[in-house]
This record gives structure tokens, C-alpha cells and sequence, in this order.
């Protein structure tokens, strides 16, 4: 309550009291989703491309229903972890490059994508095996290989730009795709894989 003093009189304003089960339920709601997205990032980070809601729920430690509960179905689990994702990577795919010429600002962006690669490697490999059945996985797939793609033209002289064959070679070896078969199919360590990447694009460009 507050006093106030009109005319030597005191006025009492009621404020009415705030409603702390409410706000304690809307935190703990809270709390339980980001557990959830956080057991989905985990599982797959480990190497379980397609984790069940049964895993996700032991792993975040709530109950099953509690996972359909905030989340309609998988689908809007997955936008909420591309969500989260694109919130620590961006800020990485974005960030400027400092080289000065554009065959070393290409080396520095291909450093910068090996790096970012190696990182979200995993969650690429859970959107392939969703993106037939996600029409989101398609379309953060093709998002993401057109963002790839113009941050390339942009390094680049027109003259490998224009020269279409060359341009394609190059965005192949610099995409996320040829990343995980070097890492994954092809058995390379993550310094293997980056000077591999390095080496080709050298020859291709010089």
C-alpha cells in the first residue's frame, strides 16, 4: 500500500496482489521446455541422429507428456532446436572476414567453415534423415546451402563466378555435405579434413 497526502488527508491505494502460483507455473513451464530442447540438442550432438520423445523425456528428466505437452509434435521440436541453433551459429557465419584479397579471405572463410561444420555436423545428418517427411528441414536445407552459396559469390572474382563448372566445384567442396563424408565416411580427423578442403580449393582457384 502507498500514502498518499490530499488536503491533509491520507489516501490508502490498494495495489492488487500478484498471482504467484500463476508466475510459478509459467516459470516451471518454462523451465521443463528449454530441459526438452536442451536433451534434443544433446542427443543428437552425441551421435543419436533421431532420438524418440520416449529418450528425450528420460533425458531431460520429465515425463513423456510433458514433451507433447509444449511441443504440438517432432516438427515443432525441430524448429525449436534450428531456432536455438542459428542463435549460436549465426553470429559465426556472419562475422567478417579480415584477409585482405580474395584467394586469402577464401582460405579464411574456408577455415571459418570447417569449424562452423564440425560443429552443427551432427544436427545435418538428423535434418537428411528428416527432410523427406519436414517440409521445415527442406526448407532450413535449402536455406542454408543458399547462404553458403552467396557467401561464396561474394569472395570470389566475377571471372569464377561466371565460369559455372568452377563455381560448382568449388561450392561443392565447400559444403556441409562434403564436410561430413570426409569426417564421417572417409575416417578424417578435423585438421585431416580442413587441409584436404584447403588443398583442393588451391588447386581449383589458382
Amino acid at each position: 500500500m502507498t500514502l498518499a497526502e490530499e488536503s491533509g488527508t491520507a489516501t490508502v491505494t490498494k495495489h492488487p496482489p500478484s498471482d504467484t502460483k500463476t508466475d510459478g507455473r509459467f516459470h516451471r513451464s518454462l523451465q521443463t521446455r528449454e530441459k526438452i530442447v536442451a536433451a534434443l540438442i544433446a542427443l543428437i550432438g552425441s551421435g543419436n541422429p533421431s532420438p524418440t520423445a520416449e529418450q528425450i523425456a528420460a533425458h531431460a528428466q520429465v515425463g513423456l507428456r510433458s514433451v507433447f505437452r509444449h511441443f504440438d509434435d517432432m516438427e515443432t521440436l525441430e524448429r525449436e532446436i534450428t531456432s536455438k541453433l542459428d542463435a549460436v551459429m549465426m553470429p559465426l557465419v556472419l562475422k567478417p572476414l579480415t584477409a585482405v584479397g580474395w584467394q586469402a579471405r577464401l582460405m579464411e572463410s574456408v577455415d571459418r567453415r570447417c569449424e562452423i561444420f564440425d560443429l552443427i555436423a551432427p544436427y545435418h545428418i538428423a535434418s537428411q534423415m528428416r527432410v523427406h517427411a519436414s517440409e521445415h528441414m527442406r526448407s532450413q536445407v535449402a536455406r542454408s546451402a543458399a547462404l553458403q552459396r552467396e557467401s561464396l559469390r561474394r569472395i570470389l572474382p566475377a571471372a569464377l563466378v561466371n565460369d559455372q563448372a568452377l563455381f560448382e566445384a568449388i561450392a561443392l567442396l565447400l559444403s556441409l555435405d562434403a564436410w561430413v563424408r570426409l569426417r564421417s565416411l572417409q575416417g578424417l580427423s578435423a585438421p585431416e579434413a580442413t587441409a584436404t578442403i584447403q588443398r583442393a580449393i588451391q588447386k581449383l582457384v589458382s
